[in-house]
């Protein structure tokens, strides 16, 4: 009786987890570059049972043993390519394809990410949100025709008209993506899980190309999302009944009367 309850009790704590990731996911539909999560599950192993009364079990045999209950894992990052969305602003910036972009605080401290939603602060560097540099290169005070080729080499004309090239945009490739770990603000942070990056231009070592004027949306998928918290719902009524049905019998067996 007791094993049931923490069966089902495993069970309500495994689904509130998916549940808190699954509305996380839903909470980002509308982020730009924002990359969907995963739950993993995984069976616990709360009990060995006894040899004795087993047939057919050798003397050195090692006993069998019994799951009991569920846990999460772990939760995977699914990085797969979001719908790119046409926006007409030129610092907008999409990768249609792999790759981050690579982006350097004050400090000195590198992070990665997909949101392309660039602009030029009050020094003229190409900044993201967060005032992290895209490239260290410097935009002239007066400028126009601001362009971004798709192998990430950035132009503009000053003010007589001269075309200038101002720098390279680089995306950095990883071996194992989903073990970036997020820093929050669209950012990502590099780990011993997701490798050293491997820092090329656009189009090259199977690099994405790069899109001006667009802006990739998250990869979330309203429905599948909505698929999943639903089902997410019922095994964690299930769980609470099987508690339920438990709590019953027990009071069954206290009342027993000879």
């Amino acid at each position: 009786m007791l094993r049931t309850l923490y069966n089902g009790m495993s069970g309500l704590a495994a689904q509130m987890q998916r549940m808190d990731v699954t509305a996380n996911n839903l909470a980002n539909i509308n982020t730009t570059g924002f990359k969907r999560q995963s739950v993993n599950f995984k069976e616990l192993l709360r009990q060995r049972l006894a040899s004795q009364g087993l047939p057919v079990l050798e003397a050195e045999a090692t006993p069998p043993t019994q799951g009991s209950g569920t846990g999460v894992s772990g939760t995977t990052r699914r990085f797969t390519q979001g719908v790119v969305t046409y926006t007409g602003r030129n610092l907008d910036l999409a990768i249609e394809g792999n790759g981050f972009f690579r982006v350097v605080r004050e400090d000195g401290e590198v992070f990665y990410t997909r949101d392309g939603g660039f602009h030029v602060d009050e020094n003229g560097r190409i900044v993201n949100s967060k005032g992290y540099a895209l490239i260290e290169e410097e935009l002239p005070e007066s400028y126009n025709r601001l362009t971004v080729d798709e192998s990430g080499r950035i132009t503009c004309e000053d003010a007589g008209g001269k075309v200038l090239e101002i720098g390279q945009i680089e995306l950095a490739l990883f071996p194992r993506p989903e073990g970036l770990m997020a820093v929050g603000d669209n950012l990502f942070g590099q780990t011993g899980e997701s490798g050293e990056p491997v820092v090329v231009a656009p189009g090259e070592e199977a690099a994405g190309r790069i899109m001006q004027c667009y802006l990739e949306n998250s990869n979330v998928d309203l429905v599948e999302e909505m698929q999943l918290l639903i089902e997410s719902q019922r095994v964690f009524q299930l769980n609470a009944k099987s508690i339920t049905t438990a709590d019953q019998m027990w009071n069954i067996a206290n009342n027993l009367q000879k």
